[in-house]
């Protein structure tokens, strides 16, 4: 498993998308997110204009929290993440690495939780 610890922010123009996939839900409010985090980066694609938080971890994880920049059909953020850290306890040891007293695990996508 990953050194959770080593989390850093990367821009989402570095984030593998081919690599990645929904991982889980998660609550976490977007200020609690800019305030620790820093100002989300804004990607547009043929759905939507989405916030995205992208990070890596040292040993070659990479995984972001994103959701629709104007209308949310959740009240929460998506997590995406490549194969290295494509699993359920992945899952909450990302949320609780965000350092977001607050940020809680909704749901874990059913390909991750076998």
């Amino acid at each position: 498993m990953p050194d959770f610890a080593g989390l850093y922010r990367i821009p989402d123009g570095e984030l593998p998308l081919r690599d990645i996939r929904y991982l889980a839900l998660v609550r976490v409010d977007l200020i609690a997110l800019y305030r620790r985090w820093g100002r989300p980066d804004v990607g547009l694609d043929s759905l939507a204009e989405w916030l995205c938080f992208a990070f890596a971890l040292p040993g070659g994880g990479v995984f972001a929290f994103q959701r629709e920049a104007y209308n949310p059909p959740t009240p929460g953020f998506l997590l995406s993440a490549n194969q290295v850290l494509f699993s359920a306890d992945a899952a909450q040891r990302l949320v609780e690495a965000l350092d977001i007293p607050e940020a809680v695990l909704i749901e874990v996508s059913p390909e991750a939780a076998v």
